[in-house]
């Protein structure tokens, strides 16, 4: 499968809930549509994704695109805030304003929400179907 090289596609955990919605948000705010998404379980994450992040589903990654059509692997809190640069406008402020925190502390709130996500008021037992548009940037 042929995957969009000049987009970004943020890989996530396709069974929790709180991923679920946060790909909804950033779906909805992404007006220029310049990022897709893919489950970490699925067929683009292991064409892309190293086995080591594709095993830990608690790790969000960002493989994002350059002008040059190359593409870089982001983890963690950096995955989380260059995809919000990359929408742009207020969200693209508050991803560079969040950059400037050292990396240990993002990344320590990160896993914070990471381990303690099953407990989140934002679980849900099932997610709502995509829309035809936002399942046009969701990818296998």
């Amino acid at each position: 499968m042929k995957y969009p090289e000049s987009k970004s596609i943020l890989f996530f955990d396709g069974d929790c809930g709180l991923c679920n919605r946060t790909v909804r948000f950033l779906i909805h705010r992404d007006r220029h549509k310049r990022l897709y998404f893919a489950p970490l379980q699925g067929i683009a994450a292991e064409a892309i994704v190293p086995s080591e992040y594709r095993k830990s589903l608690d790790t969000i990654v960002y493989n994002r695109a350059h002008l040059d059509k190359k593409h870089s692997l982001h983890i963690r809190s950096d995955a989380v805030l260059l995809a919000l640069f990359d929408i742009g406008g207020i969200w693209g402020f508050i991803g560079r304003c969040g950059r400037l925190l050292p990396i240990r502390l993002r990344d320590w709130c990160y896993d914070h929400i990471a381990r303690n996500r099953a407990n989140s008021i934002l679980k849900k037992a099932s997610c709502e179907l995509p829309s035809a548009d936002e399942q046009a940037r969701i990818l296998p």
